[in-house]
């Protein structure tokens, strides 16, 4: 073979080179390019986390804010629900205003009819003092319900119907006396009628404006509201000691001023709002059960005593066939005694009635024996022993205790508005006290980072 076959299938079978001269070296040998991470270095999510960190400084910033907003919203809250207090106790002096109001409107309307009852069995022209007794009542009823009117418009038109009915009432009395003073048997029947009217048509009105108005001051006398601010001022109370605890832990200090301060401004607002909301709640039951109740209670029986009087009257009038009449004194006397006896402290009172409720029983002795002439001298005479001189010492009397404990509940609502007044105006004062303490018990910690 010669020498060139040789060399030919020797490049044959040699080898390719490792590498080529131009070929790019591993990645991971390479020694230019951005560095690769090692395994010591915080991955990206590492450090975001730890730049979502709150630093203390940060956190001293959020809990001064914490307790600014606080105070202030505690403060604020505070003031405006004592504030509503006061006004509430304002509104149920002047809903119980009206209540007394119309309450005595009733009693004015059955007095006149009583009056005028009584003075239409002498016949004729009618004593000049029951006359003048009955132009009172109608009077001062008129001037009750324009004033009624202007206090509480929400009983407007209830009144504008009201006094419609006043004024029928009036015009049909005034029909039976024309036909009772010329001796007209007719003008015993428009007096009947005029009775009846008024029973159904001006009663009823009263009846459902004293409800509403009872209704009213029983909504406007609740000392609910109060409870909240006591139960922000616990919260409040309680985030302050978990923030005093922190900063104790966080900067190895027992106590810092400022935040106990604070901590003990909340602590006298948790207790006074706790005696101001019991001592209301307590002044308030007082009222309701004790005065206003012996309002309602002596307002209901002058109004049934009255209307016993007038029906003792329609009794003789109608001269044998009055039993009805007499039936409805029965009812109205037996709601006399049974209110008289809720009437605690006033004996007298029981026995001035017991004393009429005699008399009453004697004239019905003597008209139900035939002695119809004596009997109505016994009801329209004005002897000591006569009808309505006994029932008008009871009446007077009533009517006299009836404005005493009118008073006494006016007044007892009257002396809780400046209590509530005054409550408001501390609490907002304290809120204030609160959020200035925190703050700079707050400052002080964080000034050790400046």
């Amino acid at each position: 073979m010669s020498q060139a076959s040789q060399q030919i299938g020797a490049a044959a079978v040699t080898p390719p080179p490792a590498a080529s001269a131009t070929t790019a070296p591993p990645a991971a040998h390479s020694t230019t390019g951005s560095p690769q991470p090692t395994a010591t270095s915080p991955s990206p999510a590492a450090q975001a986390a730890g730049n979502r960190t709150m630093t203390t400084p940060q956190r001293l910033r959020l809990l001064s804010l914490g307790v600014v907003v606080a105070g202030l919203v505690i403060g604020l809250i505070g003031a405006l629900t004592y504030a509503y207090l006061a006004f509430s106790l304002s509104r149920a002096k002047a809903d119980t205003a009206q209540l007394i109001r119309v309450q005595k409107i009733q009693s004015n309307m059955l007095s006149a009819d009583a009056t005028a009852t009584n003075a239409f069995l002498v016949g004729g022209l009618e004593p000049p003092a029951q006359r003048a007794a009955y132009d009172q009542a109608m009077s001062s009823t008129s001037s009750l319900i324009a004033e009624a009117a202007r206090a509480q418009p929400a009983d407007g038109a209830a009144l504008a119907a009201l006094n419609q009915q006043v004024l029928s009432y009036a015009a049909s009395i005034e029909q039976a006396r024309a036909n009772n003073r010329q001796g007209l048997p007719v003008g015993a029947q428009y007096l009947r009628n005029s009775s009846a009217e008024l029973r159904a048509t001006a009663l009823p009105i009263l009846d459902n404006l004293v409800s509403a108005n009872a209704a009213r001051a029983a909504e406007e006398m609740r000392a609910g509201a109060g409870f909240i601010v006591l139960v922000l001022a616990v919260l409040g109370l309680a985030g302050v000691i978990v923030a005093q605890l922190w900063l104790a832990r966080t900067f190895k200090r027992t106590i810092n001023v400022g935040m106990v301060a604070s901590a003990a401004v909340l602590l006298l607002i948790v207790i006074g709002s706790l005696v101001a909301v019991l001592q209301l709640r307590s002044a308030l039951n007082e009222i309701s059960t004790g005065s206003l109740a012996a309002v309602n209670t002596a307002a209901d029986t002058r109004i049934d005593a009255n209307n016993a009087k007038s029906n003792e009257s329609l009794t003789l009038i109608a001269r044998g066939s009055g039993q009805a009449f007499e039936s409805a004194w029965k009812s109205s006397a037996d709601s006399v005694a049974a209110n008289l006896a809720r009437l605690n402290g006033k004996p007298e009172l029981a026995s001035q009635w017991q004393a009429y409720a005699d008399v009453h029983n004697q004239i019905r002795e003597l008209d139900d024996g035939g002695q119809w002439d004596k009997a109505v001298a016994q009801a329209t005479g004005s002897g000591r022993a006569s009808s309505n001189t006994v029932f008008g010492t009871f009446d007077s009397n009533l009517a006299s205790y009836l404005d005493g404990v009118s008073l006494d509940a006016s007044n007892a609502l009257a002396d809780e508005e400046p209590i509530m007044i005054v409550a408001a105006i501390l609490i907002l004062l304290g809120g204030v006290a609160v959020a200035l303490l925190g703050r700079w018990g707050v400052t002080e910690r964080l000034k050790e980072y400046r």
